[in-house]
């Protein structure tokens, strides 16, 4: 995408599950706003924005990407493993038979569970739950360990269906560009590294910081949407791969590899709350804690970026260039629930796509305004 002075512009879409709606309607703004006008010319995404920005390199249009994401809403396109329920419920099984022997019998068992339950007098409602859970955790926590060991399917849920759904999406095996480069971000489960995938060879998409292929193809995809534990890695040359939000959910660099002089960055993070209230629900504290995670993970990049950019100042540009890096499209405030990275629904969807125009038409009417790493001039955008 090139705005109206001719310069590159990198479009960063990060992970969040169902909540990656959001940037189909932050994408529809986009395409309206003239400063914007046209299909981006470097893209980066992981896990949702990881599929969000394949379907924006295939020429889809915001109408075709909330196509897909309905028809995902219908019939949510992963199966339960019958495997992991049928070894977790024998292994549960055979662990409670073996306890309730063991139990019979006296011992420092019983005398730890007596010292727990002095914490719980006089018993109050749910204090029988809350002493088995302290039990457990403060004494027997190994029986957790066995129960995890017998459980003999890595992952929750098989994403066969998904990769059927991709496949059909872009009439094959691979994501063909139309005008855009591309980039894909991944973990390998073994060493923990990010792996990258690029459409693009340039002096700054080197191996082994990236894979230079002449397509992305659907199982690279798959790979950036595969959440650690709910859906099987995926196997792609000698890489067993995952989603990449686990270290780069919302990853900068390599549209700047891939020569963006302006970054539009799309997250599905709220922005923090200046005050210190507590938290409502356990939901809520749930929700943060996912986002915290989230919101690390991209600043962290962003402050690389942008120390970068005070390199690109010095006398020797050979090597750097000025980036410009918009402060962010986000939710408002409160405008997702704890459930809702998970929750594929056709009304729950429509809001996110909903609530993403709104944040695009009221980002675009505040300038855009630019993050210099001034966190009183953030503080106050937010």
């Amino acid at each position: 995408m090139r705005n109206a002075q001719g310069s590159t512009l990198g479009l960063v879409l990060s992970g969040g599950g169902a909540r990656g709606v959001f940037q189909v309607g932050v994408y529809e703004e986009l395409l309206n706003d003239p400063r914007f006008a046209g299909r981006p010319m470097a893209l980066s995404g992981t896990s949702a924005g990881a599929i969000n920005a394949a379907l924006i390199a295939a020429g889809k249009t915001p109408r075709e990407m909330m196509d897909f994401w309905n028809v995902i809403a219908d019939n949510p396109p992963a199966v339960a493993s019958n495997r992991f329920f049928r070894t977790a419920v024998r292994t549960l099984a055979r662990l409670t038979l073996r306890e309730s022997f063991a139990c019979m019998r006296p011992g420092r068992r019983w005398q730890a569970l007596l010292q727990r339950a002095r914490n719980h007098v006089p018993p109050r409602p749910g204090s029988m739950l809350a002493l088995a859970v302290e039990f457990l955790l403060s004494t027997r926590f190994e029986l957790i360990s066995q129960f995890l060991e017998g459980i003999e399917e890595p992952f929750l849920a098989d994403t066969a269906p998904l990769r059927r759904l991709l496949v059909e999406t872009f009439r094959g095996d691979h994501v063909v560009s139309v005008g855009a480069h591309l980039a894909i971000s991944t973990v390998d489960a073994h060493t923990g590294r990010v792996v990258r995938f690029a459409t693009r060879e340039t002096p700054l998409t080197l191996p082994p910081d990236y894979t230079i292929v002449d397509a992305i193809t659907i199982d690279m995809v798959l790979a950036s949407a595969s959440i650690p534990l709910l859906f099987p890695p995926v196997t792609i040359g000698s890489h067993l791969l995952w989603d990449g939000g686990l270290l780069v959910n919302t990853p900068l660099a390599p549209v700047v590899a891939l020569g963006a002089d302006e970054i539009v960055t799309v997250l599905v993070t709220e922005p923090p709350d200046p005050t210190a209230r507590r938290f409502a629900n356990f939901g809520r504290a749930v929700e943060r804690t996912v986002d915290s995670f989230l919101e690390n993970a991209y600043n962290v990049d962003r402050k690389l970026l942008l120390e970068r950019n005070r390199l690109s100042r010095l006398e020797d540009r050979h090597h750097y260039r000025d980036v410009t890096l918009y402060e962010p499209v986000r939710p408002a405030r409160e405008c997702f629930n704890s459930g809702s990275y998970l929750y594929f629904e056709r009304s729950t969807i429509a809001a996110a796509y909903e609530a993403g125009r709104r944040a695009a038409h009221a980002w675009l009417a505040a300038g855009p305004r630019i993050d210099d790493l001034d966190d009183a001039h953030a503080g106050a955008a937010a």
